[in-house]
């Protein structure tokens, strides 16, 4: 009969414990859920914030196109208006003399 007190006090202490084991365990799953939730929110907002950065990043880089072209145009612009502009004219009026010089040998 002792024995068998003793076995069940062993029993009943060993259940106690699982049960707070249980709860521990418990306790620590929830845990973790919540962080594995604010995780997946967390990454979220970063997938979120890179599209947008990818998005202004694509704007930028074509304004910089636009503003390089712009550029190149404005660049041209005041080659012609200045002392350019003179070498300019007499090129095309050089090509211009060529073209009548090859039109007048084919028609003869």
């Amino acid at each position: 009969m002792i024995t068998t007190k003793i076995k069940f006090r062993y029993i009943k202490n060993k259940l106690k414990d699982s049960t707070q084991n249980i709860e521990i365990l418990f306790d620590k799953i929830n845990s973790l859920i919540k962080k594995h939730n604010n995780l997946k929110s967390e990454n979220l907002e970063i997938k979120n914030k890179i599209d947008f950065l990818k998005n202004q990043n694509e704007k930028l880089v074509e304004d910089l196109r636009n503003s390089k072209l712009n550029y190149q145009s404005l660049k041209i612009g005041k080659f012609l208006e200045s002392d350019g502009k003179q070498y300019v004219k007499k090129r095309i009026d050089k090509m211009i003399q060529d073209l009548d010089f090859c039109i007048s040998n084919l028609s003869s």
